[in-house]
């Protein structure tokens, strides 16, 4: 009897069902979500790697090819695949995937012999495409059998001789096509200008991203980029807000290479993104897919720091940028000359000199920069080890930038306009409750321990933004010259909020501050002497962080309104809202606070506040780290707070004590993290990353680390660490 017909109506009605999903949340403007089984790879001798691993499901046969102009096929190994024939779907279905991936880390110890073979290489599936189309399952590996090689739950594996004969050369970031079938002894076909077209497409989508230009967005599919990599809207949305903050970004690409896969290309380059607020280098990966209309556009990205030299380079003067093909900028004005290289002793490190001038979001204070201990700054010339993913927005709450944007500016401009001098901004945390809300004052948090700190000024606010008038009394009621006065007085207030600065009462009409008549608009609140009480009770923090938005100005003559979207940060907590004061003209002639109210709400700004801190928090993780692979108690330890919980650990005199006993007898060897992820959490900042670890008894693994990190008003610490191993899966 037929396979179909054995099936029955009800089986048959089953497969129709699923087929019809598939199509239906599948792929976007580009192919339909068809499997990839019985793929025959085909090579072009356009964009070719340096080395490529080619798996022959079919045929049972793994390959390794050099190029040497042209490729040449230099190991030729029996391998087995999955248990079952056909691409990969799902979870434990036993197949093998088919399609273009590539390697990503060596394990080297802690597997299972007769199933592994004791070393094995991971690779990057599902990939962005395979998301998108609806693939799930992960531990995709090329390892060996400790005995006879037999076929395996999805994986590639090959003899233990030729694993340790090819081991050394699959290196992360080489490219392995897996498919049904790969013919190893033909040669690869000449272009039909599909690579050509699509190298092009990478240089150009990298001019338009230098250029900080919108028709970079025009490269994406963005309903199949929300499905395969990120949401597509959050994306743009940050993307366009850090083109108006960076004064300058520059790419450079190496070679860019180019495999096609089933229904889909990729093309890679190691790149190099310098900007005004960092610097790293790396793999890029684009994942390009031809829609209905016949253009390809990008539906997936993949970014793996790593040291690949370029850096080296560029400090040496041997990096030259492509000239920009097709694109010119739209950021607002030329694009820059190249400024004198960035401090790149790590990836994240703000440019030495760097402003960031920002047009939206800016930070209005900025602390006193704390003088780290030695083991918490990182000494010059040092390199943070693929700690973060800079390119990659984080999938929080509030989505955070996708490149950490920190940087110094020029501090507000003083009530009496002398401009203040540049400082770098440092971390902080904030108050449990904003002074000046109208019909409840804040209440009065526990003593602080320590006597707020002078600080520097805070980095230049954005222009003051002018609200059309409304109903205005008289065209002349507030001249140029006001409204003028008026904005800087705006930011000066600004400014001594954010310093804590005892100056902060002369802006106030002690005598008419909330006693206005209420035709005016002016709503009746605490008294002067109430709202100075509450300012002093908040400026008594340790310390203190105010990220904010430009104001804008309204007029009402007699009464000036600024509105500012705000959050205050400190060792309590933080909180966000609209900050409204209301103005007025004394006898002087000077603009006094006579009105002034916080109204809580969402206002985005947890992603601003993550900009700030993300460069002290990153050289924080990485000088731990540091301290762990190198086994230095002390040096580890001054990253935790005394309560600290590590496992099940609590304490950091308990953690001492079990670090010391262990690094006795055995020490870390090697110590990876990276695709680094921040997010605000109510006790200070969580940061999630991938870590890799091995050590000198020769055991190894792989999972997930998350930290709890607190400021302390010195540095970050470490108050939490957890880890959540990563069980291999098919």
């Amino acid at each position: 009897m037929p396979a179909e017909r054995a099936r029955g109506p009800r089986a048959r009605m089953l497969m129709a069902c699923a087929l019809a999903a598939c199509l239906l949340f599948g792929g976007a403007l580009t192919a339909p979500p068809v499997l990839a089984d019985n793929w025959q790879a085909t090579l072009r001798n356009e964009g070719l790697p340096g080395k490529l691993v080619g798996v022959d499901k079919k045929h049972k046969t793994f390959h390794y090819f050099e190029k040497k102009s042209p490729l040449k096929l230099r190991y030729s190994y029996p391998c087995v695949t999955g248990q079952l024939d056909g691409d990969k779907q799902q979870v434990n279905d036993l197949k093998t995937p088919e399609g273009v991936y590539f390697v990503e880390y060596k394990i080297a110890g802690g597997l299972d012999f007769r199933e592994y073979g004791g070393i094995a290489y991971t690779l990057n599936y599902p990939n962005p495409v395979d998301r998108l189309r609806g693939k799930t399952g992960h531990g995709i590996w090329i390892h060996s059998k400790g005995f006879d090689l037999v076929p395996t739950k999805g994986c590639v594996a090959i003899g233990l001789k030729d694993i340790a004969e090819v081991g050394p050369l699959l290196t992360p970031g080489t490219a392995v096509v897996l498919a049904e079938e790969f013919d190893a002894a033909r040669q690869p076909a000449p272009d039909d200008g599909t690579a050509a077209e699509l190298r092009g497409l990478m240089r150009d989508w990298s001019d338009a991203w230098a250029a900080r230009s919108d028709a970079l967005f025009d490269f994406y599919d963005a309903p199949a980029y929300s499905r395969a990599t990120e949401d597509f809207g959050a994306f743009r949305r940050n993307k366009e807000r850090l083109f108006k903050i960076l004064s300058f970004i520059k790419i450079y690409n190496r070679e860019i290479h180019a495999l096609e896969g089933p229904g889909y290309w990729v093309t890679w380059s190691e790149q190099f993104y310098t900007a005004s607020n960092l610097s790293t280098e790396g793999i890029r990966r684009l994942y390009w897919q031809k829609g209905d209309d016949g253009k390809f556009r990008i539906v997936g990205m993949e970014w793996t720091p790593r040291d690949v030299g370029m850096q080296a380079d560029f400090k040496q003067g041997r990096l030259v940028a492509e000239a920009p093909r097709n694109v010119r900028t739209d950021a607002g004005g030329a694009d820059p000359e190249m400024p004198v290289a960035p401090r790149l002793d790590m990836p994240e490190a703000p440019a030495v000199g760097a402003v960031a001038a920002s047009a939206k979001p800016v930070a209005a204070a900025s602390e006193q920069q704390p003088k780290a201990g030695p083991a918490i700054a990182a000494a010059a010339g040092e390199q943070l080890v693929a700690i973060s993913d800079p390119l990659v927005p984080r999938k929080t709450p509030v989505a955070p930038p996708a490149e950490i944007t920190w940087g110094s500016g020029r501090s507000m401009d003083a009530r009496q306009g002398a401009p203040g001098a540049e400082n770098a901004a440092p971390a902080v945390p904030a108050p449990p409750a904003p002074a000046e809300t109208p019909a409840t004052p804040p209440q009065e948090p526990a003593p602080a321990a320590a006597t707020p700190q002078a600080l520097t000024p805070a980095p230049q606010a954005a222009p003051v933004q002018e609200a059309p008038p409304a109903q205005e009394a008289a065209p002349e009621a507030f001249t140029a010259e006001d409204k003028a006065a008026l904005a800087r007085d705006v930011r000066a207030w600004n400014k001594a909020f954010a310093e804590r600065s005892a100056d902060i009462a002369d802006f106030y009409d002690r005598k008419e501050y909330n006693r206005l008549p209420h035709a005016l608009g002016v709503p009746r609140g605490p008294s002067y002497d109430s709202t100075m009480r509450a300012l002093q009770r908040e400026f008594r923090q340790p310390w203190m962080r105010v990220v904010e938005r430009e104001p804008v100005l309204e007029y009402h003559y007699p009464v000036a309104v600024s509105r500012c979207e705000q959050m205050v940060v400190g060792p309590e907590g933080a909180v966000q809202g609209l900050r409204t004061l209301w103005w007025c003209k004394d006898a002087d002639g000077e603009f006094r606070i006579v009105g002034s109210e916080f109204k809580h709400g969402e206002y985005g700004l947890a992603a601003d506040y993550l900009e700030l801190v993300s460069g002290e928090v990153s050289r924080a993780v990485e000088a731990w780290r540091k301290a762990w692979e190198g086994a230095r108690v002390d040096d580890y330890m001054a990253y935790y707070t005394p309560d600290a919980v590590q496992g099940g650990r609590a304490g950091s005199r308990t953690i001492r004590s079990q670090k010391e006993g262990l690094w006795s007898r055995v020490k870390p060897t090697m110590v990876n993290l990276s695709g680094l992820r921040l997010a605000m959490d109510r006790r200070g900042i969580r940061a999630d990353m991938t870590q890799a670890y091995a050590d000198s008894a020769g055991r190894s693994d792989r999972g997930v680390k998350t930290l709890l990190l607190r400021y302390d008003g010195q540095g970050w610490r470490i108050q939490r660490e957890d880890w959540a191993p990563e069980a291999p899966a098919r």
